[in-house]
């Protein structure tokens, strides 16, 4: 009993990082991501030891242990994936789901840090230096900006109830995750609250925990209903999206390059013939290399447009530059065979596409050699054909509100993502993707289509609905292509899109600041009280 005692904190924030994780597939208990998070904030509360650097230190270690807890079930199809592609192993894929949720839980450890110090009590007294609602709430906001390989955050997490999530054109993905947390955190204050106080003490925090919330639904049910008008009124677009089931390898093997192309050409000609005025292929879908900055399409078997395909598409290629690097790149197929500018990925996946900290430590580029041959754009690049202004983000920049951002620089009409998912075909990692690909339609208010190879097809409007979907069938072949019927909105682009992070931050901070300003404006010059 006194070994738990003494852990009871490490022990809650674990609970409620599985608790947190029960959101993911195959559960998706949603409730689980506000749950978790008050229990997360309540296991940041219970008492532990009064010294300034112990209390910092006891933050982080609480939130290491939500953060593992979270990341080994969220993560759990790594074992599988790695088993699929690599040689190692199994105890060594069980240690890589280990490490690698351990690396996760590091932006938690810092943030369960920052909260348990803006929340530590005043010197002589037990009411902390901010309110701890506020702190956990920025905590949170702050591991929202530490990078990780898989960027899932609470907002991405609710991502079924797209309701609380319209804060997001306001101040996006991050932000809107501190008012959640906010809100949570008031909980968390309430339930402390049960053994010290009055009635009134007790009630006061659930009842702002209920009025946030109330706040969010509003705004969210008000917003919902403007973009929906908005929509109808829009013009309209009939974009088909394929899922060709690739396996993951294929891109490398030779051979499969005219099973490929007719695998493509046979879905497009039939999305065609149900009225696509524009086919989406996935990342990597065309099967050969092309040099970059080609004006035009090649002839023949290796053309993207073949026999009986119209056009236009809209495909992931692989594009060589010199010096023996590459793109991963998205390209436009006009029904004349030209090619435009490509959309060059600016934010190249860590492993997979590039080695970070190559050029400090070269011994890197050894142990991750495949990571060395891609080259990260510079700019995005406006993908024209008939009313539609497209952008891309590819494969994972769906999930980073800087790459949402940088998508609108050319003021599209449409949000296109291409992916290939076949690396974890079959598991959580799909779904958890499109998750906070929503996000990404209600910043930039922009409906959203993915093309997923072996993973979820999907249509996300501007309201963060996703309104039309197509999951992959194992063993059944490619499924038939989704057509959405998306509406082309040009309204100018959200406060979000245009400010980004910076206004919450900045007002966070100088609200964080203000206690320690009033502390120091009410001492003397000597130090000591001024009254």
């Amino acid at each position: 009993m006194s070994f738990v005692r003494k852990r009871r904190g490490v022990l809650l924030a674990g609970a409620s990082g599985l608790v947190f994780a029960a959101s993911t597939p195959p559960t998706d208990f949603q409730s689980g991501i506000l749950l978790g998070l008050a229990g997360f904030a309540l296991a940041l509360k219970l008492p532990g030891p009064e010294d300034a650097k112990k209390v910092v230190r006891a933050g982080a270690s609480r939130g290491f242990f939500f953060g593992l807890a979270a990341n080994l079930v969220a993560l759990r199809f790594v074992p599988e994936v790695l088993a699929r592609f690599t040689p190692l192993p199994a105890v060594a894929n069980w240690l890589a789901l280990v490490l690698l949720s351990a690396a996760q839980a590091l932006p938690w450890a810092i943030g369960g840090a920052l909260a348990a110090w803006l929340a530590r009590p005043k010197d002589g007294a037990q009411r902390p230096k901010v309110p701890g609602f506020l702190a956990f709430g920025a905590g949170l906001y702050a591991v929202t900006f530490v990078p990780a390989v898989f960027p899932w955050t609470p907002a991405g997490g609710l991502a079924h109830w797209p309701v609380l999530l319209q804060t997001a054109e306001l101040v996006g993905e991050r932000g809107t995750t501190f008012l959640v947390a906010s809100a949570c955190g008031l909980v968390a204050d309430g339930i402390a609250q049960t053994s010290r106080g009055g009635a009134r003490a007790r009630a006061r925090p659930l009842v702002f925990a209920a009025a946030l919330f109330g706040l969010l639904a509003i705004y969210g049910t008000l917003r919902m209903r403007a973009v929906e008008a908005a929509r109808a009124g829009a013009p309209r677009a009939t974009v088909a999206l394929l899922q060709p089931d690739f396996d993951a390898t294929f891109r490398w093997e030779e051979h499969r390059a005219t099973l490929m192309m007719d695998r493509l050409s046979a879905l497009t000609k039939r999305a065609e013939e149900s009225g696509a005025i524009l086919t989406v292929w996935p990342e990597s879908a065309y099967p050969y290399t092309l040099a970059h900055g080609v004006k035009s399409s090649p002839h023949g078997n290796r053309a993207v447009l073949q026999q009986g395909v119209r056009g236009p598409v809209l495909t992931g290629a692989y594009l060589t530059k010199g010096g023996g690097l590459g793109t991963n790149s998205a390209i436009l197929v006009l029904p004349n065979g030209s090619i435009g500018p490509s959309y060059d990925k600016r934010h190249l996946l860590w492993f997979g596409e590039t080695v970070p900290f190559a050029d400090t430590f070269p011994i890197l580029r050894q142990i991750f050699a495949r990571g060395t041959g891609l080259a990260p754009g510079t700019e995005s690049v406006a993908l024209r054909t008939g009313p539609i202004v497209a952008t891309v983000l590819n494969c994972y920049e769906d999930t980073l509100p800087q790459a949402g951002r940088e998508a609108m620089e050319e003021r599209p009409n449409l949000l296109v993502n291409v992916t290939n998912d076949a690396w974890f075909a079959g598991s959580a990692e799909g779904e958890l993707h499109l998750r906070l690909a929503v996000l990404r339609s209600i910043e930039a208010r922009r409906d959203l289509v993915r093309a997923v190879n072996r993973g979820p097809t999907s249509w996300v409007d501007a309201a963060g609905r996703v309104v039309a979907r197509r999951d992959p069938t194992p063993g059944l072949g490619p499924s038939p292509p989704l057509l959405a019927d998306v509406a082309l909105l040009d309204a100018p682009v959200t406060p979000y899109t245009r400010y980004g992070d910076a206004p919450l931050a900045a007002l966070l901070v100088a609200t964080l600041a203000l206690p320690a300003l009033r502390r120091r404006s009410a001492r003397s010059p000597d130090g000591r009280s001024a009254t």
